[in-house]
């Protein structure tokens, strides 16, 4: 039987000074030249914005993964990576009370659809210290911080950012000449006067009205000026854009079956704000959408929705689990933002567990050969309400027929790659506590392989420990 896991409550996080007094001098002695290209005002107690944008060489993307693995404490949870910028998910930084994580994003082209719209050579030339309590680090000029700020909603998503926008229409407007000399290269004189005079004049419609000449003149340049680098460019993006948003590679599943629907519900919600920023989307499923979610979870299960739907004959039952796989593979290409995580409790999964309790009438091979043809998690964690003995948390027997599901629910996860079994009559604070252990564990020993396999300079430190009480 798995041991118990330790809970993570004895464990320190870094704070976001304590990160970045880390992370500064690491990248520096990797020979990283890079700028922090916003949201530092308030550095080092405190960030403004969602992540931390690092401007870097392009030549030095796999040093600054070192540099940022080396930093004591922290666990990478996540690796992204598209034509223009990598996402790094760290867990062990707490930048606000609540968060046990930061994004960490690392820049290297500024662009719109694989075209530049700043060289990344001239940003980082420009670029002018500047010291935050002990830090010391590189921010962008004003113009080029400007234009940085503008073009991150503006040209990529066709929209105005009103965080951003009273600093850019100032330094535009204290410097107009300097924002056109910085944009004419990429966009031409006419372009670029047009967009400072619509920024400087205030004028939101005649901004929004710049966009499409703006995006159809950086890509004409781009090709007249290199045709083949301008092509090659453009694929590269399209092709990285479609498998981060189509490829299931993209997506980290985790699985909590349990016999108390309502327990599940709560541990899943307990979970979702802790997993903040262990990657980029975390999206919860709690139960089918065709069950109805109950008042009182101890005395109504979600088997009652699934009868209702499995007990007219074997024909509906077979129907139904056909729909449900069809379901889950779509889901796992469609519907998410570069890297998610899903945790799910909904029950699709319970019929070919336990066929007798949730009424399932159809074929019980047919059950099992559609079974195999779900797509898998990458962790299954089951909620055993008798793991220290035939007792619930309530101090009460189980009956017979509940340990009897339960050694249904064990046999089924044994037979699962990864998987934990934790103790659910434990206090529910340190059940969820438990949960979010092992799903940090394995969205770090997957991310640790994933960067292992990209850059094959990097050192095998981390990542390599089992977690107590999983199974894999």
């Amino acid at each position: 039987m798995p041991k118990p896991l330790s809970p993570p409550s004895t464990r320190t996080y870094l704070s976001l000074s304590e990160f970045l007094a880390a992370l500064f001098p690491a990248l520096d002695r990797e020979g990283v030249r890079f700028c922090v290209l916003r949201n530092y005002e308030k550095f080092p107690t405190e960030n403004m914005g969602g992540d931390i944008d690092f401007l870097i060489d392009p030549s030095g993307l796999a040093r600054s993964i070192r540099a940022l693995r080396s930093v004591p404490g922290i666990r990478i949870t996540g690796y992204s990576e598209r034509s223009w910028v990598a996402h790094a998910f760290v867990e062990g930084v707490s930048q606000a009370p609540g968060i046990r994580a930061l994004q960490v994003d690392f820049l290297w082209l500024l662009n719109w659809k694989g075209q530049a719209y700043l060289p990344t050579k001239i940003i980082l030339q420009a670029a002018a210290p500047r010291q935050a309590g002990n830090l010391n680090f590189l921010v962008p000029s004003l113009i080029h911080e400007a234009i940085v700020s503008l073009f991150a909603s503006l040209l990529v998503g066709g929209w105005l950012k009103e965080k951003y926008f009273p600093k850019v229409q100032k330094t535009f407007a204290n410097d107009g000449s300097g924002a056109i000399a910085a944009l004419s290269p990429q966009f031409g004189l006419k372009q670029a006067a047009r967009l400072v005079d619509a920024v400087t004049g205030d004028d939101q419609k005649k901004i929004l009205n710049c966009v499409r000449p703006l995006r159809a003149t950086v890509t004409l340049r781009s090709l007249l000026h290199g045709p083949v680098h301008g092509f090659w460019a453009a694929a590269l993006y399209f092709a990285r854009e479609i498998a981060v948003r189509f490829s299931p590679k993209s997506v980290e599943t985790v699985c909590i079956l349990g016999l108390d629907a309502g327990g599940k519900a709560r541990h899943i919600e307990g979970l979702t704000p802790l997993l903040q920023a262990s990657a980029k989307e975390v999206e919860t499923r709690l139960f089918d959408t065709r069950l109805p979610l109950e008042r009182d979870s101890h005395r109504v299960t979600p088997c009652n929705g699934l009868q209702a739907q499995t007990s007219d004959g074997p024909l509906p039952s077979m129907a139904n689990s056909i729909r449900w796989l069809l379901e889950e593979w779509k889901n796992r290409f469609l519907g998410k933002k570069n890297l998610t995580l899903r945790l799910s409790g909904y029950a699709c999964y319970d019929p070919f567990i336990d066929p007798e309790n949730y009424g399932y009438r159809g074929l019980e091979r047919g059950a099992r050969f559609i079974s195999r043809f779900f797509p898998s998690h990458d962790l299954w964690i089951l909620l055993d309400a008798a793991m220290d003995g035939r007792k619930s948390k309530d101090g009460e027997a189980l009956p017979a027929e509940a340990l009897r599901r339960l050694e249904a629910y064990r046999a089924f996860v044994k037979t699962k790659k990864k998987y934990v079994i934790l103790n659910a009559s434990q206090p529910a604070a340190r059940v969820t506590e438990e949960a979010y252990v092992a799903i940090i564990d394995m969205l770090a020993q997957r991310a640790d392989r994933q960067l292992k396999k990209r850059f094959s300079t990097l050192d095998a430190t981390v990542g390599d420990e089992e977690p107590a009480g999983c199974r894999e």
